[in-house]
């Protein structure tokens, strides 16, 4: 009881700090990428851009994920 407890609390921290984390990173290459654009540095762009791409998947990945195990959990 006090375990399963115990690796909620868990799971729940590690979760909500990854999340939090790739949505700033979503945020931050974002920002910078438009900053870029309006300084005409396109290697700022394109890697800026990246960055908000692909962590704009893993957020929607662990998006997706965590409403999955909710409905698969009865």
């Amino acid at each position: 009881m006090i375990g399963d407890i115990f690796e909620v609390v868990v799971v729940s921290l590690i979760a909500g700090v990854a999340i939090t984390i790739a949505y700033s990173l979503v945020v931050l290459g974002t920002s910078r990428s438009a900053e870029a654009r309006r300084a005409g540095q396109t290697g700022g762009v394109i890697g800026y851009g990246a960055l908000a791409v692909v962590f704009l998947i893993v957020f929607l990945g662990g998006f997706v994920f965590a409403i999955e195990v909710m409905l698969s959990k009865r």
